[in-house]
């Protein structure tokens, strides 16, 4: 890709858009800020720069431009980012490295191609019938939701495929393998899909990255009910939140997403009304789906079959999901098998399950205690076996806590008793898998050095003219925060106006980072306040004095006693007057009413 184009992209993109519709930001003086995307807090160290086109937190270190945001947070590689934003910013890629598409792309289209031939076959041809009439009179589903899912369905013929995707879009056997199409059998190519009906699979971007079959119940076979394509380049089914890329603005707008456990179910879901759902395989969900789902909305409410959130799979995806700081609820779904069967039969009903989920582990506790009589040292026995290893793996120890008294109040018996068989569980689990910590050495930053940025900081966002004065100047030490403040005053002997692009331009690259950083630092509180800065800025100043006093006066002391070896009586005599005029100097500095910052 030749560079002006990747230049040429990045200079019609604002940074600030693109990562407001996943981050929610707020303007903090020159950059905005908000909770960082890349790990978990409470408070915001995520911070944006406008004026440089760059994001950082200071929390966990993450950092970079729009284009590695989009790597770190969507998963795309490089090329991928730059077309998204070409895309957006209305850029035509030339592409001169390679001939034809990359792999994924290539991989994406034979998908995307499939799946539009089958959802031919199913509404536009005599075969796709019986397949047709079962999803509309058998599953309940309107053909406006068939259209809106793009459904269709594989006719029981081995070659159906060949014509399409080899003979006419000139795809070769071996890119409709890679892809999970088809497999060889004998010299053809065998629909890996045939008898099925076909749900598209598609990343929450909306690219079409891999297919779902399930068998139509008047066609016998040996293989499953459900089938996926296989792991390939592009689908990984841990990945994967089937209805994601459909419902992600609704989950985005209600905070709050239902999980269910197949297509169908979700299909149906979203049909009757409830249009924030979302679908898994299985009943846990990943870890690389907490994360991506927790990105949408922090409530998750799980419409399950009901003991499905209690298996020990569901129980750490549960665990994961409130590290991430989401709410976990669950669903009652009374007599109804699954979400698909009420959401059809009992919309109303569906509903208000939803409305009335319970916390998680309120609903695992009672869904435990109706198993059993707690009233017997047989059932209590019981209950303790089940329970023990749900209470371990709460994580928030207050919570813990709270459960743990319900227990015992529930069972009848101390608490204490019920917190000892919790840690007996907890310590067990633990031993069963050792984790070897690997120390590593902090970077250790003197107080002069924090002191010295943050009057950088101070500086840049406000009026860093201050800067150019000497008394100011000559209190930076640290290499980074010299060169900079060099580099400053070289810049605004040609310039009037500080303008923070230009002047990140003009840095030698070692020294952008730095720079960037006493940028992105969030000194809002401040700015808006001219005193409060005033006073903050004499307060940093005032102490580097002290510290440089100080080091001033160390110099001289061994200055002091090499003379005094030496015998050099003319230079002790004026050392030690030196000495004096900086220790009377650092008593009047220290005993002024000014009080020292704290960073």
């Amino acid at each position: 890709m030749p560079q002006d184009q990747i230049e040429e992209v990045k200079t019609k993109t604002d940074i600030v858009p693109i990562i407001s519709e996943h981050v929610e930001l707020k303007k903090a003086g020159r950059n905005y800020k908000g909770l960082c995307p890349f790990h978990s807090e409470k408070t915001p160290s995520f911070m944006v720069s406008p004026e440089l086109q760059i994001f950082k937190c200071f929390g966990c270190g993450e950092s970079g431009d729009v284009i590695s945001f989009l790597q770190k947070y969507e998963g795309m590689d490089f090329p991928e980012a730059l077309k998204y934003l070409a895309d957006r910013a209305g850029v035509k890629l030339i592409q001169r490295q390679f001939k034809g598409k990359g792999e994924k792309e290539k991989l994406i289209e034979i998908n995307a191609l499939a799946a539009k031939f089958y959802n031919y076959i199913l509404l536009n041809h005599k075969v796709g019938k019986p397949a047709l009439d079962y999803l509309i009179k058998e599953r309940g589903l309107k053909l406006e939701t068939i259209k809106a899912f793009n459904i269709g369905f594989s006719p029981n013929v081995p070659l159906a495929l060949k014509k399409f995707l080899i003979d006419k879009k000139k795809f070769s056997y071996q890119d409709l393998e890679k892809a999970g199409i088809v497999y060889r059998r004998g010299g053809g190519a065998i629909d890996r899909f045939k008898g099925r009906i076909i749900f598209p699979l598609l990343d929450h971007r909306g690219n079409n990255i891999g297919l779902a079959g399930r068998i139509l119940p008047s066609i016998k076979t040996e293989a499953g009910k459900y089938i996926n394509s296989p792991e390939t380049e592009i689908y990984h089914k841990s990945k994967v939140l089937y209805g994601l890329n459909s419902t992600r603005r609704d989950i985005k707008k209600e905070n709050s997403v239902v999980v269910v456990e197949g297509e169908l179910d979700m299909i149906s879901s979203w049909q009757s009304g409830v249009k924030n759902t979302v679908a898994i395989k299985g009943t846990a969900l990943t870890e690389d789906q907490v994360k991506l789902l927790s990105r949408f909305g922090n409530e998750f409410i799980l419409a399950l079959d009901s003991d499905a959130a209690g298996d020990k799979a569901a129980r750490r995806s549960i665990t994961l999901a409130q590290d991430q700081g989401v709410e976990v609820k669950v669903a009652r779904l009374g007599k109804y098998k699954d979400p698909d069967e009420m959401a059809r039969k009992a919309p109303g009903e569906y509903k208000k399950a939803l409305k009335k989920a319970q916390g998680v582990w309120d609903f695992l506790v009672d869904l435990i205690f109706s198993k059993y009589d707690e009233t017997s040292g047989t059932g209590k026995a019981k209950i303790s076996k089940e329970i023990s290893p749900i209470l371990a793996e709460i994580s928030d120890e207050i919570v813990q806590a709270h459960y743990i008294e319900k227990v015992a109040r529930k069972l009848g018996v101390p608490r204490d008793a019920v917190a000892d068989q919790t840690r007996k569980t907890k310590t067990a689990a633990a031993t069963g898998t050792p984790k070897i910590a690997i120390p590593t050495k902090p970077k250790v930053i003197s107080r002069r050095e924090l002191l010295e940025e943050r009057l950088l900081a101070l500086a840049f966002q406000s009026d860093p003219k201050i800067l150019s004065e000497k008394k100011t100047f000559s209190l930076f030490a640290a290499p980074l925060t010299t060169r900079i403040a060099e580099e400053y005053k070289k810049y605004s002997a040609g310039n009037k106006e500080f303008n923070p692009s230009d002047f990140a331009a003009s840095l030698p690259k070692e020294l952008v980072q730095g720079f960037a950083d006493m940028i992105l630092e969030d000194v809002q509180n401040l700015i808006e306040r001219p005193q409060v800065l005033k006073k903050e800025q004499e307060m940093v100043i005032r102490e580097l004095g002290l510290l440089k006093i100080k080091d001033e006066l160390s110099a001289l002391g061994e200055k002091i006693s090499e003379y005094e070896e030496k015998g050099e009586k003319a230079k002790l005599r004026k050392a030690e007057e030196k000495f004096g005029e900086l220790s009377e100097r650092l008593t009047q500095l220290e005993e002024s009413e000014s009080k020292s910052i704290i960073l």
